[in-house]
């Protein structure tokens, strides 16, 4: 017998095709790397969509300090509750607090294994067969698959927010038509990301009050992924930044991004306490609980660095590196390469369109010059003739930027 054959129709189905999240992992394969270019050590990578930030020096010290002490470390390897430790939460209020102003209680916090373990526990509260989603196009690479994989009879709705032509990011000119769509499809969630993964654009204060107007009356709920919110570039910040939750909204956040967890698993959600009732008996069958260590090191971080502005000026130092590298990398677009492009507002993308298929230019490129980006079609089919390029792997070494772009723009004269 087949072996294939024994396993379980989704998982054949996933086997046979190539999803987006499995064709970025590809590219951090250094043997499929090998099999395209000749030294996998020439290679710039603009594929990885993570950052390359020093952690806090103070989060660091956090871990040394539970480590060094035969208690504390005993402490670390206990269960935690199912939803978190209550110390932790009361930290994840203080920064909230600090940062941006929100008036959000313990009660209101779930505490899991990052965004995306949080994103499927919180989907599995919410969706019921037949229900539907709707998601942006472009939006985050893996949220198609998550749905695919977790949720069997839901309806994935997707709604376009880039002229395709003139590659501009059109949230604002699209707010009435949004809202009429939400209307009239009556999703059960939609489920959005500011800063977005990958085009780096803010969603305006009045793209989002809208969308909760018109969430509110179809019974419906509004989450928004907040990845990248510590990585605005401006330092005005739309109003729904500081919005604690209610019975329509919920909030996905992580540590990942802004301290370098991306590895130390965790996250919370924060949403409405009927919601996070529900998320216990959820999350207790799935992780059973967030980590312990991961919690106590980021409560002392917290603690030790709120008070004394260790905190913000850590986070604005990261915003500056951020900002210089996507100006340095737009930049550089710009003047040797003339694609057209869409300016971030923060994060750590530029999403470019490239007016040829964008896994065939991807594929050329890394034969031709051993640089790589990430192809767009995996972000919806907006994204079919562009890139994703990431600086976030290069932003202690932007002079790699430089030499990668250049070598590109000499590679394209060559072949015109």
């Amino acid at each position: 017998m087949d072996n294939s054959s024994r396993l379980s129709e989704k998982a054949r189905k996933f086997e046979d095709e190539i999803s987006p999240v499995s064709e970025i992992l590809r590219y951090a394969d250094l043997d499929y790397i090998k099999s395209i270019i000749k030294n996998p050590n020439d290679l710039i990578s603009f594929a990885g969509g993570w950052v390359n930030h020093n952690a806090p020096e103070k989060l660091r010290d956090a871990y040394k300090t539970i480590s060094s002490n035969v208690d504390l470390f005993h402490t670390s390897g206990g269960y935690s509750t199912t939803l978190g430790e209550k110390e932790f939460k009361k930290a994840i209020c203080k920064f909230e607090k600090k940062l941006y102003n929100m008036q959000i209680n313990e009660d209101e916090i779930a505490v899991g294994s990052g965004s995306t373990q949080l994103t499927m526990e919180v989907l599995r509260v919410l969706l019921d067969p037949k229900d539907k989603i709707l998601l942006l196009d472009p939006t985050y690479v893996n949220f198609v698959p998550q749905l695919t994989v977790g949720f069997s009879d839901i309806e994935i709705l997707r709604f376009p927010i880039i002229d395709e032509n003139e590659w501009k990011f059109m949230a604002d000119e699209k707010i009435d038509e949004f809202s009429n769509f939400i209307l009239n499809e009556k999703p059960k969630i939609i489920l959005l990301t500011s800063p977005d993964n990958p085009t780096s654009k803010i969603l305006s204060d009045e793209f989002i009050k809208k969308t909760l107007e018109a969430v509110k009356k179809v019974g419906g709920f509004l989450i928004i992924d907040f990845a990248y919110k510590e990585l605005v570039y401006e330092d005005k910040l739309p109003s729904y930044f500081s919005w604690s939750p209610n019975d329509n909204f919920i909030s996905l956040r992580s540590n990942s991004k802004w301290c370098r967890g991306l590895g130390r698993r965790l996250g919370w959600i924060e949403a409405p306490k009927f919601v996070i009732n529900a998320m216990e008996s959820i999350q207790s069958s799935t992780i059973l609980c967030p980590d312990t260590l991961h919690q106590m090191a980021l409560t002392k971080f917290i603690n030790d660095s709120i008070d004394n502005n260790i905190l913000t000026d850590y986070i604005e130092d990261t915003k500056k590196l951020y900002k210089q590298a996507a100006k340095k990398t737009a930049d550089l677009i710009k003047q040797n390469l003339k694609f057209k492009i869409i300016e971030p507002d923060g994060g750590l993308y530029i999403f470019m369109k490239v007016d040829t298929d964008g896994q065939e230019f991807v594929q050329k490129i890394l034969k031709k010059t051993g640089i790589l980006f990430i192809p767009g079609w995996g972000f919806g089919n907006t994204g079919k003739n562009a890139v994703r390029i990431s600086f976030g792997p290069l932003i202690n070494n932007t002079s790699k930027i430089e030499e990668a772009i250049i070598k590109i723009s000499k590679i394209l004269k060559q072949d015109n």
